[in-house]
């Protein structure tokens, strides 16, 4: 009697056998790295993918494991994998979208998980990472509407309210956050708990209350002083609060707790350059590199004030990185990098390739600023404004004294010799007068709220100087409503100083991107600043910063005869300053007066035609 072979029973046992002992050998490798025997590990894994027999638990485990050790393109594969093989589990959907957003590719995290949403249009996770991925890209209005439909589903997940109040810290709603969090019953002794406490401490900082902040950091520390977070976000304030030497110490300390943390070496490394400490900067980047050869923050670090020519290793490896492989934020960080190097090195063509792709990058991700900064400055031209000065008594002329420009433009060595007059408190680039502005509902208050702020960070100096340099927006406020302050036009060569705003990663100024908006932008500051002379008289101060380099004695004397100070030949030696310093400039300023920059633009004299027309006319 002939009987049939049951082919669809036998791959059922065989699979039921594989996958038994595909689970079996899943274990002994998450045991193995829980050991810390990586490359074990990684071999078990990479043996069972082999086997091409790709269960669920296999492909979610490998790559958390890949996730874990950073080897994300891998993680990626089999994420991607996972959610061909698996359409309807939703874990490899959320995962995938984290490697996303931490590789800073928002709009495909985004795709991913609107794609998970499709298959489970009322699952809570998938809207929790929603709404953190809208919060990456500061999204706030879209982040809260998907994490209020996550706590809608779960209105008992604490972590979902935590978000929400994170969104509302960083969106600077910080009385609705604060109210949020106190209303959380948490254990003391609980991660959520801590949680909660590091963004009370955070909406502190955002109203400049740094002691309070500093009170609930410390306590925190005495119950988990093993958590990195609580180390990086002492840091983070004390550099804010600009104590860099107590960041130092508390940095320290983290660091022998979690040597192998580089987030904690990476912001020693920055505030040893803050101070004026280039060789330590240096030295601690290095170190990074060691640990990490791929670590774009510090490559970029160390490019804007070293050569490598004591590194030949390491310039080897950044200048053969392929940059076609490297996620977005990486591109970005290790084109500045290469353009910095090239630079250096006197190819100014490779130079410009590499700043170009840089820059096209970064406004792929975020598009340039250019026409609200033309809005903003069109409305203040335009409103009228009362002038308070004859109903102020004048005390001190100096009293406050704005620092207006474009970035680059020379105002940090400016801020450095102001700042060598023991009545001086160099503020730097604070946006106390923009956030007065927009607290203040009538304009007359603007002052009261702008010297509370001030007041608040030194109340023992005469002078203060304020370097915000797109305060040059709001010079009818500042003339109007502080007849006791006065303003120092900075200005440099157009060229040099578009040339150097496009060579610079500037976070928070999109319109440095982009070589036109640029130039818009500095042509209608130079607009701006005419009119403002002519309408504001001897109240508006021009400091050339290539005549200043120049020749530095003739033109800072004409600066301190200008304020009525007593002059001193200190004011020549600005390098000997010991103020921390937080602008791009941290570096340049260290050093004596010099020309070194001046006329730079020349280099790059082809790449720069599309503008350079625009300032023919410049003498």
């Amino acid at each position: 009697m002939y009987h049939s072979f049951n082919w669809h029973l036998f791959f059922e046992l065989l699979m039921k056998y594989d996958t038994s002992e595909i689970s079996k050998n899943i274990q002994i490798a998450k045991k193995k790295y829980k050991e810390g025997n990586l490359f074990q590990a990684n071999e078990i894994f990479k043996n069972l993918i082999n086997q091409k027999i790709y269960t669920y638990d296999l492909l979610i485990s490998y790559g958390l494991f890949c996730k874990e050790i950073n080897n994300l393109k891998i993680a990626k594969n089999l994420f991607f994998l996972s959610i061909k093989k698996y359409p309807l589990k939703i874990n490899s959907y959320i995962l995938l979208a984290e490697i996303l957003r931490k590789e800073n590719n928002i709009e495909d995290a985004l795709k991913t998980l609107y794609k998970a949403k499709k298959v489970d249009e009322y699952n809570s996770d998938i809207d929790y990472n929603l709404s953190l991925t809208h919060k990456a890209i500061k999204s706030f209005n879209d982040a809260i509407r998907f994490i209020d439909s996550a706590i809608n589903i779960q209105p008992k997940n604490q972590i979902y309210k935590i978000l929400k109040a994170d969104i509302l810290v960083e969106s600077f709603q910080n009385e609705v956050a604060k109210k949020l969090l106190l209303n959380l019953k948490l254990p003391n002794d609980s991660l959520l708990y801590f949680q909660r406490e590091i963004l009370i401490s955070k909406l502190y900082i955002n109203q400049k209350e740094y002691k309070l902040a500093e009170k609930i950091l410390l306590e925190l520390r005495k119950i988990f002083n093993k958590e990195s977070i609580l180390y990086l976000n002492l840091s983070d304030l004390y550099f804010k609060n600009k104590q860099l030497e107590k960041g130092i110490l508390i940095l320290k300390e983290g660091i022998n707790i979690f040597p192998n943390l580089i987030p904690l070496r990476f912001n020693l490394a920055i505030m040893y350059r803050n101070l004026g400490l280039l060789d330590l900067s240096i030295k601690t980047h290095i170190d990074i590199l060691l640990k990490d050869q791929f670590n774009s923050n510090s490559y970029y670090e160390l490019s804007t004030m070293y050569d490598f020519s004591n590194h030949n290793d390491q310039l080897k490896n950044l200048l053969n990185i392929e940059i076609g492989k490297l996620s977005p934020k990486e591109k970005i960080y290790f084109c500045y990098s290469k353009a910095n190097i090239y630079h250096f090195k006197k190819d100014y063509k490779k130079s410009a390739y590499f700043l170009q792709i840089a820059n096209d990058e970064k406004l792929k991700i975020q598009p340039s600023d250019v026409k609200r900064k033309l809005n903003t400055g069109e409305y203040y031209r335009n409103l009228k404004v009362e002038n308070t000065s004859k109903k102020e008594k004048k005390v001190n002329s100096n009293q406050y004294l704005f620092i207006v420009g474009m970035p680059r433009c020379g105002s940090t060595l400016l801020e450095s010799i102001l700042s060598l007059n023991p009545e001086v408190k160099d503020l730097g680039e604070v946006s106390f007068l923009e956030e007065s502005l927009n607290q203040a509902d009538d304009l007359l208050e603007v002052k009261n709220f702008y010297s509370e702020k001030v007041m608040f960070i030194n109340s023992k100096k005469k002078v203060f100087t304020d370097k915000n340099l797109f305060n040059f927006l709001y010079c009818p406020i500042i003339y109007n409503l502080f007849p006791d302050a006065r303003i120092i036009h900075c200005a440099r060569n157009p060229l040099d100083n578009i040339l150097s705003i496009y060579r610079t990663n500037f976070l928070n100024q999109s319109f440095s991107s982009s070589l036109k908006d640029i130039t818009d932008l500095y042509l209608y500051h130079l607009k701006l600043m005419h009119e403002y002379k002519n309408k504001f008289g001897s109240m508006i101060y021009s400091y050339d910063h290539d005549k200043v380099v120049q020749n530095p004695r003739e033109n800072i004397q004409n600066l301190i005869n200008w304020l009525d100070w007593e002059w001193s030949e200190k004011y020549l030696s600005p390098q000997k300053s010991k103020r921390s310093v937080f602008t791009a400039s941290s570096a340049q300023v260290r050093k004596k007066i010099n020309t070194h920059s001046s006329g730079y633009w020349k280099n790059y004299e082809d790449f720069l035609k599309p503008v350079s027309e625009k300032f023919l006319t410049y003498n």
